[in-house]
């Protein structure tokens, strides 16, 4: 098809650039309101989330003839569990670590004079003066020698809750809703069927969805415990004192895309450098970046199949976004967020092309192919069929 055609019809471009203009208004508006509610919103969020990928228990104990109440009351019982376990190892290493925090800090400093030292030597003027001004090292030294610890800390890990007080109370809506949810899951499409024939809308895109986001939460959920798994081991074989503390940060950071497994190896090769020295630091270094690859690229590809055909470009623009809009906490659901507002986008006419163009796309045999787009075929068409301008789906 070329890409310079004629045209049926004219374009009224008047109204086409008004219509444009009252969506990026409304949009602006909406965005505008979630980042004000993000509070309300990002429990809810989370609740919606986490019941998605608590749900395949409650069905399989119900399936073994559990009651309902009893099955919902295990559920529960094991979330709550697996949260107050992480968080209160997580709480005790983060202090323990944070007493050690200047110990560490001073071996950075001094890397930091050698490093300057050695650039002079090799001609670098004024080198070890400004590495020496990138960071203020004594009050950051002097920041981690306070004696209120949990002061620091709660400081230090302030999100979009807040205050510690906030989060606490984020925490409780965060199970009351994910509560309900379970209760109300079972039956959902027929209810959603049910508004759909009362003159509603339909959902069978967004319920199909919601099956693909399970899916998607549960692999890599798995990928993150294994990510942490062999890092904590690899920390360990390499006798570094906080294994179990970079075992959680590589499990809990992996759920962010791309940036996540990056910033979550920083402090222990830190750690490395300080008590090993440089080698071990490097080592270490080829470690993550090793289990990283082998996960990202050989597992989980294989596990989740190419349904999930959300172009990398989409998913690093995903996690900018989602993280401005609501801080770290929205990172760490960038995907699944985006899968929900790609679906929504597929099933309106007037905004199918943006799904079209966030999927992933690869060329084959000069044709290009969009993985995981659910478009409507005839059985003799296929995804992609044609030259790169045209439509995918539609026929010549």
């Amino acid at each position: 098809m070329s890409l310079f055609q004629d045209q049926d019809q004219t374009v009224d471009w008047g109204r086409k650039g008004s219509q444009a203009v009252v969506t990026l208004a409304c949009l602006f508006i909406v965005l505008t309101g979630m980042k004000i509610a993000a509070n309300v919103l990002v429990p809810i969020v989370y609740a919606f989330f986490l019941a998605v990928l608590s749900y395949p228990m409650v069905r399989w104990l119900r399936r073994h003839r559990v009651p309902a109440g009893l099955a919902l009351g295990i559920t529960m019982l094991v979330n709550l569990g697996v949260l107050a376990g992480l968080v209160t190892v997580g709480v005790r290493l983060l202090i323990s670590f944070w007493r050690d925090l200047p110990h560490y800090l001073r071996g950075l400093e001094k890397y930091s004079n050698d490093l300057g030292a050695w650039l002079e030597l090799k001609g670098v003027a004024d080198a070890k003066t400004m590495l020496g001004g990138v960071f203020d090292w004594n009050t950051l030294i002097g920041y981690a020698t306070k004696q209120d610890v949990m002061g620091n800390l709660t400081g230090l890990l302030g999100t979009t809750f807040g205050t510690l007080a906030t989060f606490l109370a984020s925490l409780i809506m965060i199970t009351i809703v994910m509560m309900f949810i379970l209760m109300e899951a079972h039956g959902t499409q027929s209810r959603l069927q049910a508004v759909h024939l009362s003159g509603g809308p339909d959902f069978t895109g967004l319920m199909r969805s919601a099956d693909d986001i399970q899916k998607y939460l549960g692999v890599k959920t798995l990928i993150s415990a294994l990510t942490g798994l062999m890092a904590g081991f690899w920390c360990w074989f390499f006798d570094l004192h906080y294994p179990l503390l970079w075992a959680l940060l590589a499990f809990l950071f992996n759920y962010i895309p791309a940036v996540g497994s990056t910033a979550a190896c920083v402090p222990a090769i830190v750690e490395a450098l300080v008590q090993h020295g440089p080698g071990t630091a490097v080592f270490v270094a080829i470690g993550y970046g090793g289990i990283n690859f082998f996960l990202d690229n050989f597992v989980q590809p294989t596990m989740l199949g190419n349904r999930f055909g959300i172009s990398p470009l989409v998913v690093i623009l995903s996690v900018i976004f989602w993280g401005w809009l609501w801080g770290p906490l929205g990172m760490f659901l960038a995907v699944p967020l985006t899968m929900v507002l790609k679906v929504l986008l597929d099933n309106n006419a007037e905004f199918q092309w943006i799904s079209v163009a966030m999927a992933k796309k690869k060329v084959r045999h000069g044709e290009v192919e969009v993985a995981g787009y659910d478009l409507q075929m005839n059985d003799d068409e296929t995804i992609g069929s044609g030259a790169s301008t045209e439509i995918p789906g539609r026929k010549k």
